[in-house]
């Protein structure tokens, strides 16, 4: 992979997080922290391809010229999701067990 792709994949990864986290504010609030893990990975990643998807069609056009298909694009974002994911699990039980 090429740094210009892993770069285009990021972006798209950045413009999908914004939804993505308002989605699961609503979780957060009323179910506790176990339900926006479960929130992230699922609906609310699920709801901001929906919306990419009705709102930024064109966009796809330039992921496809830069080689990028689709699929790839959507695999790629859901598993920095999931790292993401983890990377904030994990810092948040390291905040739990200090304080």
């Amino acid at each position: 992979m090429t740094l210009q792709k892993a770069n285009n994949i990021f972006e798209f990864f950045k413009s999908n997080l914004v939804i993505n986290l308002a989605v699961c504010v609503v979780p957060i609030l009323f179910l506790g922290l176990f339900a926006f893990k479960y929130t992230f990975l699922t609906v609310g990643f699920a709801a901001s391809i929906a919306v990419k998807e009705f709102n930024s069609k064109n966009e796809y056009l330039f992921y496809y010229n830069n080689a990028i298909s689709k699929t790839e694009l959507w695999l790629y974002a859901w598993c920095c999701t999931f790292v993401s994911l983890i990377v904030l699990s994990f810092a948040l039980n390291f905040i739990a067990t200090l304080f």
